[in-house]
């Protein structure tokens, strides 16, 4: 029942985050779907909630295909990773059992230095949402926003999170059985992989759009501004649909997975 419940509070929660980041007139150059966000915000129920959703998710897939080439490119990258790390894994596990034993430290690294809470409590749900969505609140994750040294930053943190995913999956399928991780992973995955995703390439279409401006002010060049309004918005689009994201991964990792996992 709590967990019904908490996840009507979610459910709320999400739709009131697109209301007003949607809907704020701050970004003006959202004035294509600002009206409908800005009414439903008002008229709620009155309005129908699948019209409101259809319109948000035309507009979602209108910015993808925009950017078919920054959303592939983001997409291949990261599985590409993660596909190399599992087969450097069980290579190691096959063939050389030291670096197999540098591979367990390192899937094991995390819980040496941080206290993880326990399942099925708000704690846990809040620090792997806040541990998530560490770009858009951590002032040292917020560098991948910075226009050029961004872009390093968040190279190393694509890396990093494929790698992990990678070796931790595959460390954990040899040691506890080939179902544990589809049951531990899978779940939540369907969620925060193209949570990460989205997220890694709202950062990458900010960057370009930035850069781009840049690089035409050094140059004396005019800097067009309906495309970088149209770059910023396309940012802000994936941002918020990866936190959307996120939400529903927090919430299924923290009461859906132990669960599955018999913890």
């Amino acid at each position: 029942m709590f967990a019904a419940m908490y996840l009507k509070v979610v459910v709320m929660g999400t739709v009131l985050v697109l209301c007003i980041v949607l809907g704020s007139g701050a970004f003006g150059f959202l004035t294509r779907f600002y009206l409908p966000v800005a009414v439903y915000c008002v008229e709620g129920p009155a309005l129908s909630l699948k019209s409101f959703l259809v319109r948000i998710w035309s507009v979602f897939v209108s910015s993808v295909r925009r950017n078919k080439t920054t959303v592939s490119a983001t997409t291949l990258t990261f599985f590409g990773v993660i596909f190399v790390s599992v087969l450097v894994t069980v290579f190691a596990f096959s063939y050389s059992p030291e670096f197999a034993d540098v591979l367990k430290l390192f899937s094991e690294q995390e819980r040496r230095y941080i206290v993880v809470p326990p399942p099925y409590t708000g704690t846990l749900y809040f620090y792997i949402l806040s541990n998530n969505i560490g770009h858009f609140w951590n002032p040292i994750r917020m560098l991948v926003w910075m226009p050029l040294l961004g872009t390093l930053v968040l190279g190393f943190e694509l890396l990093l999170n494929a790698v992990l995913i990678g070796v931790v999956a595959t460390v954990v399928g040899i040691q506890r059985g080939f179902a544990y991780p589809i049951l531990g992973l899978v779940p939540h995955g369907i969620f925060e992989i193209p949570a990460f995703i989205l997220e890694f390439a709202s950062i990458v279409r900010w960057q370009v759009t930035t850069v781009e401006a840049i690089m035409a002010k050094v140059t004396g060049e005019k800097v067009s501004v309906v495309k970088f309004k149209l770059g910023v918005k396309d940012t802000v689009i994936w941002a918020v649909a990866s936190l959307v994201l996120f939400v529903i991964a927090a919430f299924v990792e923290t009461y859906v997975t132990p669960r599955l996992l018999g913890l």
